[in-house]
């Protein structure tokens, strides 16, 4: 006994328009489209294939297939497992990831820069060992280790937004880090403490 099974998707239009009116000359009075596809070994792969094939026959664009696609795999209907499944077969980064990802790595490249801090000053006082008064690589290593605490978080980033940052997110995002909006209320950027 063989197995056989086919999918038929049909579409049917039809368009009325005046008499004498020259809108819509353009538009076919009628349309009909059936498409059938044999699904007896069919993955859901090839089965998306098939609709979004069908889709482009009736009309409908390659942006809005993908985003009807996309809307399937990522919704709220969904659990954040299975979301993050289908994300790292795509090799995709979920929001809530990301923001974590960014976190962790602006972590890092503060504790750099505070390392590379700390070498100027230890290369500065290593060359000049007599000079009665800080250098300006000790000033900078010994400032700036107060300042990371809470203030060298770049106002309105993911790390600082963690912290209790109430800066502007959005309209920070194209500004560079030393022309940031701040808020006055903010505890770590603005002036009320």
């Amino acid at each position: 006994m063989t197995y056989k099974a086919k999918v038929t998707l049909k579409y049917e239009s039809t368009w009325e328009h005046k008499i004498g009116s020259t809108f819509g000359e353009d538009i076919l009075p009628e349309e009909n489209v059936t498409y059938e596809f044999p699904v007896e070994d069919a993955t859901s792969y090839q089965m998306f294939r098939a609709f979004s094939k069908f889709m482009y026959m009736i009309g409908h664009n390659e942006q809005g297939i993908s985003r009807g696609a996309a809307s399937i795999a990522f919704s709220e209907d969904r659990s954040t497992e299975d979301m993050q499944k289908t994300a790292d077969y795509f090799d995709l980064v979920l929001a809530e990831v990301h923001g974590k990802k960014v976190i962790e790595l602006e972590d890092k490249i503060y504790a750099q820069e505070k390392e590379i801090r700390d070498l100027k000053a230890k290369l500065s006082r290593f060359e000049q060992p007599d000079n009665a008064q800080y250098t300006d690589e000790e000033m900078d290593a010994m400032t700036s280790e107060e300042y990371n605490a809470l203030n060298n978080l770049v106002p309105g980033s993911y790390a600082a937004v963690e912290n209790g940052c109430k800066c502007p997110v959005m309209d920070n995002e194209e500004m560079p880090d030393n022309k940031k909006w701040v808020n006055g209320d903010c505890p770590l950027h603005g002036k009320v403490k």
